[in-house]
């Protein structure tokens, strides 16, 4: 599958991507995350940002894989 990665805003409550290299209309899922100074972010800090991302992430990351 390919993958690619872009750096952007949410403003207003709303994510434009531009120059993105997929055919319109191509079902793709959108993993946001939000960019943090993670040197300094604690380990207890990180476990507990992302206890809030819903569903299991690893398991879908496999699942796409295989």
């Amino acid at each position: 599958m390919a993958q690619f990665v872009t750096e952007t805003s949410i403003r207003h409550g709303q994510l434009a991507l531009n120059k993105i290299p997929f055919k319109d209309n191509t079902k793709v899922k959108v993993v946001l995350i939000p960019k943090v100074e993670l040197s300094q972010m604690s380990f207890e800090k990180a476990q507990e940002l992302t206890k809030k991302i819903k569903g299991n992430l690893s398991n879908d990351i496999s699942e796409e894989r295989d």
